[in-house]
């Protein structure tokens, strides 16, 4: 189970990089984004963003995980939650770091490195190692 969550949690740091190196290649225009009004947009999508999912990604699944000690389920189930829960939480923050790199390139604005930076500080705290786990559901891998 740890190494799906340690795949998945990496995924959102290459899948950044790759995301970068296309910008910095040429492969995809730097700055073509250009009107005022949808730089705003994009600026006020990134921020509300990060906003909404990384307080829900880091709160929620402990509050979903909490909910699962105090019930009496079988492994598998316990598993299979804590499995979906997991890959939720890694893909808010997929969004939320991917989004801000892509949007800092699109803009030519720094607010996305700061979403992106945020997210990623944030994806720290869900870092999967096997004691978390362990802790977490109660039983061992």
């Amino acid at each position: 189970m740890s190494l799906i969550l340690m795949a998945a949690w990496l995924s959102c740091y290459v899948s950044a990089g790759v995301a970068a190196l296309a910008f910095e290649l040429g492969y995809i225009p730097k700055g073509c984004v250009t009107d005022a009004g949808t730089i705003y947009i994009l600026q006020i999508v990134g921020v509300v963003t990060a906003l909404a999912l990384i307080p829900l990604s880091l709160r929620g699944f402990k509050r979903m995980v909490d909910r699962l000690d105090g019930k009496d389920y079988p492994e598998e189930r316990i598993y299979r939650i804590y499995m979906t829960c997991s890959m939720l939480r890694i893909e808010a923050f997929f969004i939320v770091i991917v989004f801000g790199v892509i949007l800092y390139y699109l803009i030519n604005d720094n607010i996305g490195l700061y979403v992106a930076a945020i997210g990623a500080i944030c994806s720290l705290f869900a870092f999967p190692t096997k004691g978390a786990i362990e802790e977490e559901t109660g039983f061992n891998e």
